[in-house]
This record gives C-alpha cells, sequence and structure tokens, in this order.
C-alpha cells in the first residue's frame, strides 16, 4: 500500500487479503482500529465509516466522491430489493 502525504510517497507493508466477501486484517491491525474507536467513544464499524470519509475528503476529488457515494447507493438499494423479492440477508455480485 503506497501512500501520499505531503507530496511524499510511503509504502507500507501490509497483512490484508481478500476472502470472498470480506477484507480479512491482521490481529495487530483489527486491535490497533478496535482501540482507537473505543478512545474516541465509537463502535469500530462506526469510526471506520469516520476515518473513511475524512479521508476521502483529503485524498479524493469532489467527482470521485460523487461517484463512490452513487455507486454505495446503488449497491443499498439492491440489496434492499433482494431481501424484498427473496427474503435473502445478503446479495452481493462479488
Amino acid at each position: 500500500m503506497v501512500f501520499e502525504l505531503a507530496g511524499e510517497t510511503m509504502s507500507e507493508k501490509t497483512n490484508v487479503y481478500k476472502d470472498k466477501r470480506a477484507w480479512r486484517l491482521s490481529h495487530e491491525a483489527f486491535l490497533t482500529l478496535r482501540e482507537l474507536a473505543h478512545q474516541k467513544g465509537l463502535q469500530t464499524a462506526a469510526f471506520l465509516e469516520v476515518v473513511s470519509r475524512e479521508l476521502a475528503l483529503q485524498w479524493l476529488s469532489e467527482e470521485q466522491r460523487a461517484g463512490i457515494k452513487a455507486e454505495a447507493e446503488r449497491i443499498a438499494a439492491e440489496r434492499k430489493n433482494g431481501e424484498q423479492g427473496e427474503g435473502n440477508a445478503y446479495t452481493s455480485s462479488s
């Protein structure tokens, strides 16, 4: 993973891999996120939502953020329609 901060590029070794439906983090990464969330008084998932939005504001253009929001709304609508039509709690095209 490569981060650009103030014009610098920094490579980071990661212990992340993709499973069928989820990204798997290392135990250390998860425990770190959980602790950071706890310090902010948030559950881990809520903390990740906040952090991802803050990073998006810093690193992505308005056009990129709008595209992501539109895609997220499309996925949410698909899942909602799938739950109503099929009674499934989870549908995924990936």
